[in-house]
């Protein structure tokens, strides 16, 4: 068995993905495999396929979407572990060593990373966020109830052991948006252990050709949020969460429903998501997101991890540069 199996879907991103791959071939520890699956792609890909044919295994996507690319992926991975991988995005250059020494060192099911959402332009790049989960998780949650409370980092920051993705459902072939999340939850209903690495992160790379960027309608996504929460509402009784973790997930429904609605969907197309309209739970929800927030005073809760000096951003990039 190899150590590491990169999986990457790719739809029309010839030129980033060119990027992407020089980005994994320079990590201090290689993948063994990195596994492109073509979704239909109407590009140059072809010409990237020739000029990384000795490097990566190429696929083509037997469905549609990330999802059906990523269970492709899995089917054909000989690696001990799993990192999965957007087309777009880069790694600082020992994610994959350090990721991998640690879940070797504990014997933990997943790890994860910082990461921040940034803009590569001519001038330079442009910080769109602040450095997520630079500190790890409060310990105190099991990993499934900081999920329902509205935790979810990038697949593309953590590395997972292939033993746990193989106890875990597929992915949901169906979804756009919000496919890791739902993937994320089911993993965690594993009770998977997990360990923070914090001295390496990823880049989630901001452009105008990715599936969650403006260009994708807003009711379209909270269509895509609203059916995976529906499933995950259909576990919850079974879930093992605690209480406050299961009610602060329906308030957090509750305020989906009405963005949608907002949104200028005809809320009759989605009478069967009506049971998530509960105002108790959502002001309980509201409230307690202030709190959160306003222990970090910003936009984010303190199970988020944030860092939010610019020096943090910059030692990332200027690692990816040194390459």
């Amino acid at each position: 068995m190899s150590d590491i199996s990169v999986i990457i879907p790719v739809k029309n991103r010839a030129e980033l993905l060119r990027k992407t791959l020089d980005n994994l071939l320079n990590q201090r520890k290689k993948p063994d495999e990195i596994i492109v699956v073509d979704d239909h792609s109407t590009d140059d890909i072809k010409l990237v396929i020739y000029d990384y044919i000795t490097e990566c295994i190429f696929l083509n996507n037997k469905g549609s979407g990330p999802g059906a690319a990523r269970n492709l992926g899995l089917e054909v991975a000989s690696g001990k572990y799993i990192q999965f991988f957007d087309s777009d995005d880069l790694l600082t250059p020992k994610k994959l060593e350090n990721q991998f020494l640690a879940l070797e060192k504990t014997g933990a099911d997943m790890a994860y990373g910082p990461y921040v959402m940034a803009e590569e332009t001519e001038n330079g790049w442009i910080q769109r966020d602040v450095v997520m989960q630079w500190n790890a998780l409060p310990p105190a949650l099991a990993l499934k109830c900081h999920m329902l409370r509205g935790w979810n980092i990038l697949t593309q920051a953590c590395l997972f052991r292939k033993s746990l993705i193989d106890s875990a459902p597929a992915w949901n072939e169906h979804l756009i948006t919000h496919e890791d999340y739902l993937y994320l939850f089911k993993l965690s209903l594993l009770n998977p252990s997990f360990i923070h690495v914090p001295e390496e992160g990823v880049v989630y790379r901001q452009h105008g050709q990715q599936s969650t960027d403006n260009q994708t309608q807003s009711q379209t996504r909270a269509k895509d949020k609203m059916e995976v929460m529906a499933e995950i509402k259909s576990i919850l009784p079974s879930s093992g969460a605690d209480f406050l973790s299961k009610g602060l997930f329906r308030g957090r429904m509750a305020l989906n429903f009405e963005f949608l609605k907002k949104s200028g969907a005809d809320s009759r197309r989605y009478k069967g998501y009506m049971d998530f309209q509960d105002p108790a739970w959502a002001l309980i929800y509201r409230a307690y997101n202030k709190q959160k927030r306003n222990e970090t005073n910003s936009l984010w809760e303190p199970m988020h991890g944030i860092n939010a000096s610019v020096g943090a951003f910059q030692n990332i990039i200027q690692e990816i540069k040194n390459g």
